[in-house]
């Protein structure tokens, strides 16, 4: 039987390797379609040339770098630009904030109340949405309730991007009952 069954595959084989294989098929002549004329391309408008950026000196002839972002000027060897008035702005924040994680860190209630209350008269945008979370944990460390501690989580439920949102479950929710 397995001669029967190795003589059949060899036929098969040899057919396999000696069947004539089929033509390529003929190449398709390429139609060609008469396309309209093309229409004149409108004048490209160029946008204009970046702005130049002045550079301003010091006194000793030193290049002032410019404010702002990428210029056109190599700033190499500059000097840097001074303080903007907006620069200014964000220092004092940023120490009315360092003032305030101190106060609240020392556990200053009156300290943190006297601070934030500054804080709202010269920051009342509350670009960052501190001062809601500064006054719930001043209330927390005054005296922690239920109420109290309801009003932290509901914050730290709903303002995940509050930078004072882990103060928040520090001093408000997992302080002590």
């Amino acid at each position: 039987m397995g001669i029967g069954v190795a003589a059949v595959l060899g036929i098969l084989a040899g057919w396999w390797a000696l069947r004539p294989t089929p033509a390529p098929p003929e190449p398709v002549a390429a139609i060609v379609e008469e396309s309209p004329p093309a229409e004149p391309k409108p004048e490209q408008v160029r946008p204009p040339p970046p702005e130049t950026t002045t550079v301003d000196f010091l006194p000793d002839g030193q290049p002032i770098r410019p404010a702002g972002g990428p210029t056109e000027v190599d700033t190499s060897g500059m000097a840097p630009h001074g303080l903007t008035p907006q620069h200014l702005r964000i220092y004092r924040e940023n120490n009315f904030v360092r003032d305030l994680n101190a106060a609240m860190d020392n556990q200053q209630v009156a300290e943190l109340r006297r601070l934030l209350q500054q804080y709202r008269e010269e920051y009342p945008e509350d670009a960052h949405v501190l001062q809601d979370g500064y006054e719930i944990i001043a209330s927390c460390q005054d005296r922690l309730t239920p109420e109290k501690r309801a009003m932290a989580q509901r914050y730290y439920d709903e303002e995940l991007d509050s930078g004072v949102r882990r103060y928040i479950r520090r001093y408000c929710l997992e302080a002590l009952k």
